[in-house]
């Protein structure tokens, strides 16, 4: 009981923290208009689909190796001997 009243507080912590940096604001802000934040770039918006597409990439990819993995590992490796 005590460890979850901890964490609790923890998480609660940082989020009144992240809220007081207004880190929602400027994560919305890069994703919608290409700002980064804590700075005056702008990326175009060619920049932010290049972007979008290799994390789609990385959660297509990582997605299917959680599924293909344990699949591969049920077939049987062959035995090849050189005769």
């Amino acid at each position: 009981m005590r460890k979850t009243i901890i964490i609790t507080s923890l998480i609660l912590s940082g989020l009144i923290i992240l809220d007081s940096m207004h880190a929602g604001q400027a994560l919305v802000m890069f994703l919608l208009a290409g700002e980064v934040p804590g700075t005056t770039i702008v990326l175009s918006g060619a920049r932010m689909m290049e972007l979008f597409s290799l994390l789609t990439g990385f959660v297509v990819a990582r997605i299917a190796n959680y599924f293909i993995m344990p699949l591969l590992q049920r077939v049987p490796v062959r035995n090849l001997r050189r005769v």
